[in-house]
């Protein structure tokens, strides 16, 4: 029988049983994958193990500065030694192997770490803790279990991780205890000030300059209820951006007062676009987001298409005005 569940103790004493292990999580990393990743790799050093982070796409400009995030490799392809030079596959926060962007990630025993609530349990040893505020979270009660004390940048990688996905602790998912672990990282050397700085003063140009264009199509819908937005590749080629510039942008028709749900549609590359929604309270997400292949939390989901950006944008925002129970 697979082990599944949120005993953090069956994830540790797994990955203590490795030598060599590959560290991924979904594409276009966000602050909980990378933090979580980073944090994960200093504990499984501590415990004997050597691990090898391996992600699909860049980190985004603002989680640059993340401690060791220089030593995250970032690739097309799987290291020409998978998967005979590696014992062990870890993956953080994806719901699926399909998010990763690898083909064979399951050639080896894989360590599933994740608080999704549509994670099917992928892997040899699944923990799954959808009461979660982020995988960061959980990677810092690996620690705990495994009796290792964090390092400043363990602390500091697992504190971004925490905050990112509590939105700076203003989400539904920031209850007690996100902030009982948010002092613990911040006892252990965290500082969230500077983090802070990082994350959000961190901004290029270029994402500037993209906010901008993807501000000139922003829409009201539902009375104001539903907020929608896109940018397309014309619209990164004259920002000068990238995929990674796109993190922010969501959160400003968010905080829109009367705006429950905000979909923001993205692509930067022919024949997919990639699509984030954003909600209040009890409006879920997440069921629209998994009607369409993708998932996420009730509050904060995705999914992505291979149909073009008009098309999407139309089914999202008919799909989304049903949901509030109006359309237009």
């Amino acid at each position: 029988m697979t082990p599944t569940g949120n005993d953090a103790s069956l994830a540790v004493d797994r990955l203590r049983r490795a030598r060599r292990a590959l560290i991924t999580s979904h594409r276009n990393p966000d602050g909980d994958a990378i933090g979580s990743e980073l944090a994960l790799a200093e504990l499984a050093a501590a415990l004997g193990v050597e691990p090898v982070i391996v992600n699909r796409d860049h980190a985004p400009a603002n989680l640059t500065e993340l401690p060791g995030v220089e030593t995250v490799i970032v690739a097309e392809a799987l290291p020409a030694d998978f998967p005979e030079g590696f014992d062990l596959v870890v993956t953080v926060e994806c719901p699926g192997l399909d998010r990763v962007g690898f083909d064979g990630l399951d050639r080896l025993p894989i360590l599933n770490i994740d608080h999704h609530l549509a994670n099917p349990g992928y892997g040899e040893v699944n923990f799954l803790d959808e009461e979660a505020p982020a995988a960061g979270e959980m990677v810092w009660t690996m620690f705990k279990v495994a009796g290792v004390a964090p390092s400043v940048s363990a602390a500091t990688n697992a504190y971004v991780a925490l905050a990112t996905d509590t939105g700076d602790f203003r989400y539904s998912n920031a209850r007690p205890r996100a902030f009982r672990t948010a002092a613990e990282m911040v006892e252990a050397g965290a500082e969230p000030s500077l983090i802070s700085e990082w994350v959000h003063d961190g901004r290029t140009i270029g994402s500037v300059r993209l906010l901008g264009e993807a501000l000139k199509t922003l829409r009201f819908l539902c009375d104001g209820r539903l907020a929608s937005l896109e940018v397309d590749p014309a619209a990164f080629e004259r920002a000068g951006a990238d995929s990674t510039d796109t993190e922010e942008i969501i959160n400003i028709p968010r905080a829109v007062a009367g705006v429950e749900v905000v979909v923001f549609c993205k692509q930067w590359e022919p024949g997919r676009v990639k699509v984030s929604l954003r909600s209040r309270g009890a409006v879920d997400v997440r069921s629209v987001a998994a009607r369409f292949g993708g998932g996420g939390h009730s509050n904060a989901a995705g999914c992505s298409f291979e149909l073009d950006l008009a098309t999407v944008r139309s089914l999202l925002e008919s799909t989304l005005a049903e949901l509030l129970g109006g359309r237009g």
